[in-house]
């Protein structure tokens, strides 16, 4: 029996061919995922521990308050209008510097904004609003002395949270949570 001398490949090399680029690319999209993964939690993580300590910190500064003194916040519980701490925040950071005629706080670049309410927010990179909750003030915005409850990663000072990729705070079912908070080990 002879062979003919055509040159190319058979079906079973292409198809071994076509299964290792699928097993690349495969792998590719994993990694790539992860990184962005991991780049949306730093971006958030960023926000948590340096956008917002250094614009409340200016804040302070340039109205005159105490390093002991933060944006006031309203008095809720877990589960209650997390979206009204960060409006407060985003107002007394971005809105009121802007209608004064001023640079905010926070700069444009810096943020993602929403709404919730009817009222602007502070955006994580899913889309979600950052919890913010002032546990220092003696009086909120509506003359009460806050109450929170629930978990206080900061007791002393502040919280801004992000729920992370979950969406979930504190906790999912699995016991595992993926917030990301100011004051955070890095």
């Amino acid at each position: 029996m002879s062979r003919s001398n055509r040159s190319g490949f058979t079906l079973i090399e292409l198809m071994i061919v076509v299964g290792i680029i699928s097993i690349l690319v495969a792998v590719l999209v994993a990694v790539l995922f992860g990184a962005m993964k991991k780049g949306e939690a730093a971006k958030a993580r960023d926000f948590v521990s340096n956008v917002i300590p250094a614009a409340i910190t200016k804040w302070q500064e340039e109205s005159g308050k105490d390093s002991n003194t933060f944006p006031a916040s309203p008095n809720i519980s877990d589960g209650d209008g997390y979206w009204q701490g960060n409006a407060e925040l985003f107002n007394e950071l971005v809105t009121k510097p802007k209608k004064a005629g001023k640079d905010p706080y926070v700069k444009d670049d810096q943020y993602l904004e929403g709404t919730e309410g009817g009222k602007p927010v502070f955006l994580d990179p899913w889309n979600k609003f950052y919890i913010y909750r002032n546990y220092n003030m003696k009086k909120s915005a509506s003359g009460r002395t806050p109450k929170f409850g629930g978990k206080r990663y900061n007791p002393n000072t502040y919280d801004i949270i992000s729920l992370g990729a979950d969406g979930i705070l504190y906790t999912d079912k699995n016991g595992d949570t993926d917030d990301i908070y100011n004051g955070a080990a890095e």
